[in-house]
């Protein structure tokens, strides 16, 4: 492998990593995830020739995206958290996650895509299609329209949520279960309850983390999936270390200013593998899906806001 083959691609990845990184900083609901594959995207339909590039995003995403799930480990704590709590979050979580799943084969999705679009809306966004995708061998096309549809489901929700708190009449604490449960990024989550109250915001933001310490459970759940269908059960040398970090850092503080670093390596690492894929992705391939993505989780969006809506009305 020669080094100046993958100089190219590789500095134009670290620059839009950087780029989103600073922009997510800016305000609370900016992904720098989801930023990263978009201007990656942009740029990559953009040029007309990028072979001197393919080298070194082939590169990024075999270095970074190991990387970047490896150190998310260590942003999943469940310190502090009742037990009862979290067994009621997690129905939700699974329920949601379930649903997407059926809605997805009803509209003829491919297995896959379904787990992605599943993961994303019931977890953590951007950050869980990035963990889940190399475990279930997704399609790059398959990973930038489930990121690409459940960026506009939060940025309908961030919109939505404060119209429907008001038309429902929900209590801080509905409003903030509700919040919690269904948005899918934690960015979202902190915008929507934040221009509530410094209560509903803490209590949001709660849920969101409990939510996403289940990626832990989606990820042991695809590693099985994965490893039924080729009759052996290999675990990726970085999911062990994601795994690892979460006992971590749920055992002892001692290593809490490493954590601290892994948490903001994590990001940028998984930002700059997402710069990758992006540049390597064809906005005609996305096209092709359609509307489809998109239409399954708004489904699954509104069919689990119904539900807890008319469970609150009973309690």
């Amino acid at each position: 492998m020669k080094i100046k083959e993958n100089i190219p691609g590789l500095s134009v990845v670290l620059v839009i990593a950087l780029i989103s990184y600073y922009i997510s900083t800016m305000h609370a609901s900016f992904d720098a995830l989801v930023i990263s594959m978009i201007i990656g995207m942009l740029i990559g339909n953009l040029i007309a020739k990028k072979q001197h590039l393919e080298k070194g995003i082939e590169l990024s995403i075999k270095i970074f995206l190991p990387l970047g799930i490896a150190m998310y480990g260590s942003k999943l704590v469940f310190s502090g958290l009742k037990w009862d709590f979290i067994f009621i979050i997690f129905i939700v979580f699974s329920v949601l996650f379930a649903l997407t799943l059926y809605v997805a084969k009803i509209f003829g999705l491919n297995r896959k895509l379904a787990v992605l679009l599943a993961s994303g809306l019931s977890i953590c966004g951007a950050s869980a299609i990035a963990v889940i995708s190399p475990l279930i061998d997704a399609e790059r096309e398959d990973m930038s329209i489930s990121l690409i549809s459940v960026m506009m489901l939060g940025l309908t929700g961030m919109i939505f949520y404060p119209i429907l708190k008001d038309f429902l009449s929900l209590s801080i604490n509905e409003f903030s279960f509700l919040a919690g449960t269904t948005l899918p990024m934690l960015g979202q989550v902190k915008v929507v309850a934040g221009n509530v109250s410094q209560e509903c915001l803490s209590m949001a933001v709660n849920i969101k983390l409990i939510r996403i310490s289940f990626l832990l459970f989606v990820v042991t759940t695809a590693i099985f999936l994965s490893g039924k269908e080729k009759r052996t059960v290999k675990i990726p040398w970085f999911i062990i270390v994601f795994i690892l970090l979460a006992v971590i850092v749920n055992l002892t503080d001692v290593f809490l200013p490493v954590m601290a670093y892994f948490k903001g390596s994590s990001t940028f690492f998984l930002s700059a593998c997402l710069a990758a894929i992006g540049l390597s992705v064809e906005f005609n391939s996305i096209i092709e899906k359609g509307m489809t993505p998109l239409a399954v989780i708004f489904v699954s969006w509104g069919v689990i806001i119904l539900i807890l809506f008319l469970v609150m009305s009973l309690l």
